[in-house]
């Protein structure tokens, strides 16, 4: 009886825990979203805590009718659409060359491999490269130098390596060649990893603002995030101004730069948001099964 009732004080002890863990994680977000859909001068005089104050889509609606938020939210799907694509290629294709047995030196391209992982050029060489490479103020700066990760390329390796090879023998047998094989029979099998490789790629392709910064001085190719941080940055935003201004005397009541803020940083969280229930199941799948693996 003692020990029944020490279970049931471990989890209810262990259950309050992970609320308590939850609501942490979750407020937040739900503040900044209670944020961006208050009024602007409500929120200055008055302390909100879960519920918007004076309930109003105007900060929303300021940001949208902002044309460069339009043209940097483009610039971040699109980059994010191709890089994560491109990565997978890449990637993809560079852990079938080295799951393969009869790899000659496969042991010293690994090794070729694992060194950057751990090992940095440093900031200055990189931006050299870029310039060097003629890939400033070039859209193509968002996809190539992310392209390939060597981390990645491991844990997709590893899930080749759980596949039945018996298959990819009795193909060859039949006179398929390694890109038959490659593209008729790993690349079906390997949707749960490839699933979790490209919700780590997509996140980070679609949250980086730094190499945009350094090797974007175009202000047509900047991305969302850049233009988020630029905003949060700045006491006064002076493109919110201007755009609140177009709304008449009732949009700038009705909006505040903090608001604005908190709108444009709603805007670049939910597509993620949404994109990330429909990869769930094969992200758990792809991690345990590509990791596992002695």
């Amino acid at each position: 009886m003692a020990t029944r009732l020490n279970f049931r004080w471990f989890d209810i002890t262990v259950g309050a825990l992970f609320i308590l863990l939850c609501f942490l994680t979750i407020y937040p977000f739900l503040y900044a979203l209670s944020y961006s859909l208050s009024n602007g001068q409500s929120v200055l005089t008055q302390n909100m805590y879960v519920w918007p104050i004076d309930f109003t889509f105007d900060n929303y609606k300021t940001v949208f009718a902002n044309n460069s938020i339009l043209s940097a939210f483009y610039i971040s799907v699109l980059k994010t659409v191709l890089g994560t694509a491109l990565s997978l290629i890449v990637i993809a294709t560079a852990a079938y060359s080295v799951s393969k047995k009869h790899l000659i030196l496969k042991k010293s391209i690994l090794s070729f491999f694992v060194i950057p992982m751990y090992i940095s050029g440093g900031l200055l060489p990189f931006y050299i490269l870029i310039f060097n490479l003629g890939l400033m103020n070039k859209f193509l700066v968002y996809l190539l130098p992310g392209a390939f990760s060597g981390m990645f390329m491991f844990l997709i390796k590893v899930y080749y390596e759980t596949l039945p090879g018996e298959v990819e023998e009795s193909a060859k047998i039949d006179g398929a060649g390694d890109f038959r094989v490659f593209a008729s029979i790993f690349v079906p099998l390997s949707f749960p990893v490839y699933a979790t490789v490209a919700l780590f790629v997509g996140v980070a392709q679609w949250n980086a603002w730094f190499d945009a910064m350094l090797f974007m001085s175009n202000t047509d190719l900047h991305p969302l995030q850049l233009l988020l941080q630029n905003i949060l940055r700045e006491a006064e935003v002076t493109t919110f101004s201007q755009v609140a201004a177009l709304s008449g005397p009732q949009g700038i009541k009705r909006t505040s730069v903090e608001t604005l803020r908190m709108a444009t940083l709603m805007v670049t969280t939910f597509p993620i948001l949404f994109i990330y229930p429909f990869f769930q199941k094969y992200f758990i799948k792809g991690v345990v099964l590509g990791a596992v693996k002695g």
